[in-house]
């Protein structure tokens, strides 16, 4: 089985990233992961690049941490993908997988506050879209009490190792009986940890695109950590 991290942050790409992708990588290969996504907050969200760029310059550089460290990770025999969290509204958000750069680029739309494009990209394009760490409790979300509207995702992330265990099983009873595909994420942002939350495979992924696909077709296992 393949051990991969569906919610990473770096220095950087997320104002609150505290290590380097490379040293992101290192450390989840040392505790046992064979890859990640690399899921930096995005424009709206607490990201480290000027948002006065223009949206091609603004992705480029927002996408930089990712190709700078692609070949290197080749070289560690480790996988490496890209992702995006993005806010939605009022401090919610939500991840995306199986949409290049190159892709972003070219939907300039997406610059505008709300998830509905996003979500009708990552349908035109077979992607995946999923909400980030529901009822999260933080100073910058003034409501954690809302349920959001799930018709845009396909995903819901009911386990996030940087909730408290109490948030994740409130989110496993609202929406246990919602037909939506659950996964974990780690949600880390420093290399300050000894295990991850994430998906478990029989095969290793290898692009973003057989990311979404992995998780659309629900041929995995949630990791929790041992």
């Amino acid at each position: 089985m393949y051990k991969y991290n569906l919610h990473v942050h770096s220095s950087g790409g997320s104002a609150c990233g505290g290590s380097t992708v490379m040293e992101m990588i290192k450390r989840h290969k040392e505790v046992g992961f064979t890859g990640f996504a690399l899921t930096n907050h995005f424009r709206h969200g607490n990201s480290g690049v000027d948002r006065n760029l223009s949206w091609k310059e603004y992705v480029t550089e927002y996408s930089r941490f990712y190709y700078d460290a692609l070949d290197a990770a080749q070289k560690l025999d480790f996988d490496l993908l890209f992702g995006v969290e993005e806010t939605y509204d009022c401090g919610k958000e939500f991840l995306l997988y199986g949409i290049n750069p190159e892709t972003l680029i070219e939907h300039p739309e997406l610059r505008d506050f709300g998830i509905e494009n996003w979500s009708k990209l990552a349908r035109e394009m077979d992607g995946f879209i999923a909400y980030a760490h529901p009822f999260r409790a933080a100073s910058y979300i003034p409501d954690s009490t809302t349920i959001p509207d799930i018709s845009f995702v396909d995903g819901i992330e009911i386990y996030n190792m940087g909730n408290p265990p109490e948030i994740n099983e409130r989110a496993l009873e609202t929406f246990k009986e919602s037909g939506k595909i659950f996964i974990a994420g780690g949600d880390v942002h420093n290399v300050h940890f000894n295990d991850s939350f994430g998906i478990k495979v029989n095969e290793r992924i290898k692009t973003t695109q057989q990311l979404a696909q992995t998780l659309k077709n629900r041929q995995f296992e949630l990791y929790l950590k041992k």
